[in-house]
């Protein structure tokens, strides 16, 4: 299997790695009547208005409603876990983040 690299553009055999695949730092809604399946993931945050849910990493979302910036120490975890709320919604390949082995187990 041929996988292109995200960053350089360049073919590889080698298994994406984290830092080489840009992840958004999590911020989506969904319709009500649409909402996945499953429990929201620790570290996640909803909020429903009207007919929308809105899923945020906590931390991001802030009490006054506007959007903040995360701690340097935090990206990593806000990576993994966008990463894995997106895998758990079936939603990778909209995003179009490939499978990361790295990813695969959580940390805990």
């Amino acid at each position: 299997m041929i996988l292109w690299s995200c960053l350089f553009g360049r073919r590889t055999t080698e298994p994406p790695s984290p830092v080489d695949v840009p992840l958004p730092i999590l911020i989506h809604s969904h319709r009500k009547d649409t909402l996945p399946p499953g429990p929201l993931e620790k570290g996640m945050v909803e909020v429903e208005h009207e007919d929308v849910v809105l899923h945020a990493l906590a931390g991001i979302l802030l009490p006054d409603g506007t959007i903040g910036d995360l701690p340097e120490d935090k990206i990593e975890w806000a990576r993994r876990l966008t990463y894995q709320h997106l895998k758990r919604e079936g939603r990778l390949q909209d995003y179009g983040i490939p499978v990361i082995a790295a990813y695969e187990q959580d940390p805990d």
